[in-house]
């Protein structure tokens, strides 16, 4: 038995799907006077030790979801080309001690939880209530099982409003649910690819899905979520604020890597089933920063960059 074996079983690698929970400092009020009288949320550092020990929270409590399905899945990944080779099918872990592992998780999470707060602790017990409902129930059925996945991303969202105790807004649970249906629908069509044939051996889900089917899944997703981003931009930014704080400026910089990762699917790239791997994807990451670098241009700077022109700059009389 090795430790890191056990490592493994949590799946730190899943772990960035946690980081939702810091989404909740954009629904903390941006000030929009400048030079600023008050510093952003995403500025005030005092901010973020709850919210990391939020996503340490969602962690704990997820690797405990993802050990007892791996207990419950054993047979099927012990056959399975690319799961076997996990700890539990391996034989390199066994059962009775990955069972007390997801306890005590389970306890930490949940203790860290209620200590932090009622509601969170209440969103928390549901992410891992809904998770065991996916992992004995609703992922038999398909676009249940996706939508399934897809509201546990929302809870991780949601959960960290709870801790800073501001509101969360449709448009955050509209985001994220199709941000979420895009990796799941996705990393159905990657197996698909994947595994060919046998794909229903497998995951007997795949006796429902059909290509075609996840491809209209992908597209409306996509199309949706790029929708309403620039909704959101457009609504929460207007008028006036949109001069000093064009953020629907990254409008197509979030079309370009929705569709960057589409294109990876439907080339059969593992990033389908493997979206941790799309950071390494050059086109994404380079995305990734240049949306960076203009949301935070957008948000902080544009104003006084303006005002700066105009004084360098004035306008002709």
């Amino acid at each position: 038995m090795a430790v890191k074996d056990y490592i493994r079983l949590m799946r730190p690698h899943q772990w960035y799907k946690n980081l939702l929970v810091f989404l909740a400092i954009v629904f903390v009020e941006i000030p929009s006077e400048w030079p600023w009288e008050t510093l952003p949320a995403a500025y005030n550092i005092w901010n973020y030790p709850p919210l990391i020990v939020g996503f340490l929270v969602f962690c704990a409590v997820s690797s405990a979801g993802y050990i007892l399905n791996d207990i419950t899945d054993l047979e099927q990944d012990a056959v399975h080309p690319e799961k076997k080779e996990r700890p539990l099918p391996s034989g390199r872990a066994s059962s009775r001690p990955a069972k007390g592992l997801a306890v005590i998780l389970l306890a930490i999470g949940f203790t860290v939880a209620y200590l932090e707060n009622g509601f969170f602790f209440i969103i928390v017990v549901m992410y891992f209530v809904n998770s065991q409902l996916y992992n004995y129930f609703l992922r038999k059925w398909a676009v249940v099982d996706v939508v399934d996945i897809a509201f546990g991303f929302i809870l991780r969202a949601i959960a960290g409003t709870a801790i800073l105790l501001v509101p969360f807004t449709s448009w955050l649970v509209i985001g994220v649910f199709f941000f979420a249906l895009i990796l799941g629908f996705g990393k159905r069509k990657n197996e698909l690819q994947y595994l060919g044939e046998d794909a229903a051996k497998h995951k007997p889900v795949f006796n429902q899905y059909t290509e075609a089917m996840l491809d209209q899944g992908i597209t409306m997703s996509a199309t949706w979520l790029v929708l309403f981003y620039a909704l959101y931009t457009y609504n929460n930014f207007p008028g006036e604020m949109m001069v000093y704080q064009p953020v629907m400026m990254t409008v197509p910089i979030v079309a370009g890597l929705i569709l960057r990762y589409v294109y990876l699917i439907q080339t059969g790239s593992p990033v389908g089933r493997k979206p941790h791997l799309a950071l390494k994807d050059k086109g994404i990451l380079f995305g990734v920063v240049i949306f960076v670098i203009v949301l935070g241009v957008a948000l902080f700077f544009w104003r006084g960059i303006l005002e700066l022109l105009l004084t360098m700059f004035p306008p002709v009389p």
